[in-house]
Parts: structure tokens; C-alpha cells; sequence
């Protein structure tokens, strides 16, 4: 009787492992999936702007007007948490300044790169092509 426990007990378990290694294959397959449309998207987008200077225009007044909406908020956070006039508001007010700062950076980043990728027009659409063809590799 305890070995039929046992032996129903790892038949279990095994069964367990392979779904948890089936649904863990499954979402590395999506994601690798949406990392190549993302790449395929920046690849089409750069060529848009390339081509078309409306489009990139559009695209830095966007990325401006989003840059100065953050910096806004970044300036904004302090003064509606000396108007609450609480220390733990501060704190938090604090950690919240932190975010939204990185988030600045980062998206100071994205389109500086952006940019960049517009002047290196063939070196930029080559590395993306490196990179999808790794993506697709791992597939």
C-alpha cells in the first residue's frame, strides 16, 4: 500500500513538472513571438521615418510633448504633497519623484537612440536584423 502512495505520488509530481515545463515553453514562445513584432515594428517605423519627414515629425512632437508632460509631473508631485503637509506623504512623494525621473530618463533614452538609429539609417536596420534573426533562431 505505501508503494502504491509512493509510485501515485511521483506519477503526480511528474505530471505537475510537465505542465509547469509545457506552459513555461509556451510563454517564452510568446514572448520571443511579440519581441520579434516589436522589432519588425521599430525596423518599419525607422523606415517610415526615413522616408517620410511628416513621420518624424509626428514622432519627435510626440516624444517631446510625452517628455514634457513627465517633466511636469516630476515638478508637479512635490507641490501637491507639501499642499497634503504630511511626513508619509512625503516619503512616498519622494519615492514617486524617483519613478517618475527614471521614467524620464528612459524615454530621454529611447528617443535620443531613436534618433541615432536615423542617422546610422543601414548600421541601425542591420542590427535589427541581427536581432530578429537571433529571436527567430531561438524558435
Amino acid at each position: 500500500m505505501e508503494d502504491l502512495k509512493t509510485l501515485a505520488l511521483g506519477i503526480f509530481g511528474g505530471l505537475i513538472v510537465l505542465l509547469i515545463a509545457a506552459a513555461f515553453r509556451k510563454f517564452r514562445i510568446k514572448t520571443i513571438n511579440d519581441d520579434i513584432e516589436f522589432l519588425e515594428f521599430e525596423k518599419n517605423h525607422l523606415a517610415e521615418m526615413k522616408r517620410s519627414s511628416v513621420e518624424m515629425n509626428r514622432s519627435s512632437f510626440r516624444a517631446l510633448f510625452a517628455l514634457l508632460f513627465i517633466l511636469g509631473l516630476a515638478n508637479l508631485i512635490f507641490v501637491i504633497y507639501f499642499v497634503a503637509d504630511t511626513v508619509a506623504l512625503k516619503t512616498s512623494a519622494a519615492f514617486l519623484t524617483i519613478v517618475v525621473w527614471t521614467v524620464f530618463i528612459g524615454l530621454s533614452l529611447k528617443a535620443w537612440r531613436r534618433y541615432e538609429n536615423l542617422k546610422n539609417y543601414k548600421e541601425a536596420v542591420n542590427n535589427l536584423e541581427k536581432r530578429i534573426d537571433k529571436l527567430k533562431n531561438k524558435l
